[in-house]
């Protein structure tokens, strides 16, 4: 007679527990994922800004050397000018 209540409260015990101990770690692994959630969004808007700041310095990298581009052709053109013509080859390499 006495084993009855015996295994009903064990069970009552192991139900009661386990319910404790799994929502316990449902309650701390929502907290995980949405601090999780809120790291990732605000690394996301970090990338977002250097994206913009990298394409910024490229676009300034870009007219950059274009303009140095422009520039070097025109030393290039003014020491050819300062040079001459080139002589004739007149023995063949070989």
């Amino acid at each position: 007679m006495e084993t009855l209540p015996l295994l009903s409260t064990a069970v009552g015990l192991v139900v009661t527990l386990s319910v404790t101990i799994l929502s316990g770690m449902k309650w701390m692994l929502g907290r995980v994922e949405h601090r999780t959630d809120a790291r990732f969004a605000e690394m996301d808007a970090r990338f977002e800004r250097m994206d913009a700041r990298f394409d910024r310095m490229e676009t300034r990298t870009d007219e950059r050397f274009a303009e140095l581009g422009a520039s070097l052709m025109e030393v290039k053109l003014g020491l050819a000018r300062l040079e001459g013509p080139h002589p004739p080859f007149l023995i063949a390499r070989g």
